[in-house]
């Protein structure tokens, strides 16, 4: 692990120079990386660098392993490996490296430790929550919390709850006196009395299960609403580095498996484990009024019961959480497959799809098996185990009613109760069946709402309603994640109004780098600034209102075209959209639809060619008015007329706003007022089209020759085919 101090930098790893599992110690100190090894004699020295004389640290991927690698006098040397799991300090050192050989502040490493400190299992990736330590009832009292808008229904429900269940107590007792008072005495005038008595019990009984019923139906109605939106919410706030690493079947099955579960605990779930809490607690104490040595007989099993309901709980725990990842699982495998179903059918993979996905609901299917299988084999106990309750009632109370010590009636109440407190007990199927789904579905929701915003607004973040476009990124480091860099001290200046025209080879970083414009993600080191104001510092709503988009895979909505236009501003005049489709170029054939701006676009606008979808998305972006404009490869794939339409309606786009183009066709950068050329996540080359065209060793001049030689190729093949055609119709 590394020492805080930059002065004195010390990296232990699990890999020796040969690759074998040993430790290896990297040590930076005095300028000096010194690489040593633990051998059989001791901590033997193996190598010794300069670290000013060290350039391009760099890690490389080998077998299983990571290694950090430097170049000295013109030749790679290796500082320290480590397998991929003890990794993260390499990347740490790397980021140090570049620091001190650049003559930078040496940033502080990250934080190594992501394991839970009372468990020592791996923490979420995304929180510092461990599952396996989570205090459930704490989970519970948070659930609560999305209740406290409606304290007035909970407490008239507990009200219904404490009395419904006092009332549960009645009949018991009625039927004693009807023995012992009414029929033994022959009391026609009482028993009367009391069989009205008992019809009347009833009745409110009724009422009050009816009242109950509608009142928690409502709660858990209302409760539902509030979570799903506070879900959706949170995922709305969440930055691309969260969607990065997630799929979204798993994120759906938050939203509607979890969340269901949630529902079914908090109409059916909360309500009976409460109301049987009372009867656990209720119907021991009343039979201890009628005669507290059988009482206390009766309740012998009880403790055993509830104790073994706890340990087994802790099981079924382990067991949910097993079969809602299984779940997940399955929902994001059914989601690829029915996205991709364009991809599947066209490279003959409905069998192996299948295969997938049975492996998929065989494995759910095993998890559910095993939680039934594990309650199926622990219910009968509880019933046996009660079972023993009523049997030592009647041994007893049988006897003592031919002692003469108690009454029939007595006896016929305590079977009553016994028999009524068996009901709680056989309702603990219920009760840890929809606790440990909805503990579990909880902690999978709250996971979602526990992890940390990324891009979010700082606290003294200003208003900047209108700005004139000055972009400027200032040593703009970035990855991904914490083990690769991709962006390498980025530094570059845009002009209000200037377009900039982006081109590298894949993989350079070019939408990268136009994700740093656009604040979907923030830079690890450096800074991206607007007028002269840090991205981080602006409020993001203002941002967003700045800034627009054309993507290379246009995006539109289940909608009209003209919801789609308009989604920018939902609250643009007719006339307004129209006048951004004629700039797009798409008014003419939203005309020829029957519906016009009314036209349905289908999922993802299927019902559209690529240009037309494009042309709207263009359309979208002019409505916006935005003050920076990022081009994602606007005119790629698409037929050389499309491509001409496009072009035309990106001019009509581009007047008066700072404009960053992505293109892989060169020949549409010409307009550009200047080129950046990217490389290996730096800016490798900045200058006019034909300035860097003119550069013969350049890396803009090499990819222009590079196309300008598959066009040919591309003209000498389609001519051949083009002479052939005719002899082909004929034949």
């Amino acid at each position: 692990m590394s020492e805080p101090d930059p002065s004195s930098i010390v990296v232990v790893s699990d890999l020796d120079s040969r690759g074998r599992l040993g430790r290896t110690t990297l040590t930076l100190e005095n300028g000096i990386a010194t690489r040593s090894e633990l051998t059989p004699a001791g901590e033997e020295t193996i190598g010794e660098f300069p670290v000013k004389e060290l350039t391009n640290p760099r890690l490389e991927d080998l077998v299983d392993a990571t290694a950090l690698i430097a170049d000295l006098d013109g030749r790679s040397v290796e500082l320290i490996r480590s397998t991929n799991r003890q990794n993260l300090p390499l990347a740490n050192l790397e980021k140090q490296l570049k620091a001190m050989i650049a003559g930078k502040e040496v940033p502080q490493a990250d934080d190594e430790s992501r394991v839970c400190p009372k468990c020592g299992r791996p923490l979420p990736q995304y929180n510092n929550i461990c599952e396996a330590c989570v205090h459930r009832g704490r989970t519970l009292l948070r659930l609560f919390g999305y209740a406290a808008p409606y304290k007035g229904r909970l407490i008239w429900g507990s009200f219904l709850s404490v009395g419904g269940m006092a009332l549960e107590l009645v009949p018991p007792y009625l039927q004693m006196l009807l023995i012992d008072q009414a029929l033994r005495k022959g009391d026609g005038a009482l028993f009367t009395k009391l069989i009205f008595t008992y019809l009347f019990v009833r009745i409110l009984i009724l009422g009050v299960q009816i009242a109950r019923g509608r009142n928690v139906g409502y709660l858990g109605a209302k409760i539902a609403v509030l979570i799903r939106d506070s879900l959706f919410r949170k995922l709305q706030s969440l930055s691309l580095n969260f969607y990065d690493k997630r799929n979204v079947g798993s994120l759906m099955s938050r939203m509607t498996n979890d969340t269901g579960a949630l529902y079914d605990v908090l109409v059916d779930g909360i309500p009976v484990l409460l109301n049987q809490l009372i009867l656990i607690i209720a119907i021991p104490v009343t039979m201890m009024l009628i005669n507290w040595k059988i009482g206390l007989l009766a309740i012998v099993p009880l403790p055993v019961v509830l104790l073994a309901v706890h340990f087994f709980r802790k099981k079924m725990n382990r067991v949910w959480s097993r079969f809602w990842h299984q779940w997940s699982r399955t929902g994001a495998t059914l989601n690829g497959t029915l996205q991709g179903t364009r991809v599947v059918k066209a490279f003959f993979g409905e069998d192996r799809e299948v295969k997938k996905f049975n492996k998929r609901i065989s494995d759910l299917a095993d998890s559910g098996y095993i939680a039934e299988s594990s309650w199926a084999t622990f219910f009968p106990f509880v019933l046996f185990a009660m079972f023993l309750g009523v049997i030592t009632v009647w041994a007893v109370g049988g006897n003592a009613v031919l002692a003469g010590t108690m009454t029939v009636g007595q006896l016929v109440a305590f079977i009553s109760y016994v028999q009524r407190l068996n009901d709680p007990l056989m309702n603990l199927q219920r009760i840890i069946d929809w606790s440990t789904r909805a503990l579990t579905a909880a902690e999978r929701v709250f996971e979602i709402m526990d992890t940390p915003d990324d891009i979010k607004d700082n606290e003294n973040a200003v208003a900047m309603p209108n700005v004139k476009g000055h972009v400027k990124l200032t040593d703009v480091h970035f990855g991904y994640d914490k083990l690769r860099t991709i962006l390498h001290g980025v530094d570059l200046e845009v002009k209000p109004g200037e377009m900039i025209g982006i081109v590298g080879h894949s993989g350079s970083g070019k939408t990268t780098l136009i994700n740093m414009i656009l604040r979907f993600y923030d830079p690890t080191q450096g800074h991206v600034q607007l007028d002269g104001v840090d991205l981080r510092d602006i409020k993001i709503e203002d941002f967003r209102r700045q800034v627009g988009v054309v993507l290379q895979e246009s995006y539109l909505f289940p909608g009209s075209i003209m919801h789609n236009i308009a989604y920018g501003r939902p609250d643009a005049t007719m006339q307004e959209i129209m006048a951004a489709a004629k700039a797009a170029n798409a008014h003419d054939f939203i005309c020829k639809f029957p519906d016009g701006y009314d036209t349905y676009v289908g999922e993802r606008g299927q019902r559209l060619s690529g240009g037309e979808r494009q042309r709207i998305s263009i359309a979208r972006a002019i409505l916006h008015n935005p003050k920076v404009l990022i081009l994602d490869e606007a005119t790629a794939s698409v037929d050389t007329e499309t491509e001409r339409m496009i072009q035309e309606a990106i001019e009509n786009l581009v007047d008066g706003r700072t404009v960053f183009a992505i293109a892989h066709r060169l020949s549409t950068l010409r307009n550009a007022d200047r080129l950046i050329v990217m490389g290996e996540g730096r800016v490798a080359e900045v200058g006019t089209y034909k300035e860097l065209e003119e550069k013969e060793d350049g890396i803009y001049s090499k990819l222009v020759r590079m196309q300008s030689e598959i066009s040919k190729m591309r003209e000498n093949v389609f001519g051949e085919i083009g002479e052939l055609e005719p002899e082909t119709v004929e034949a």
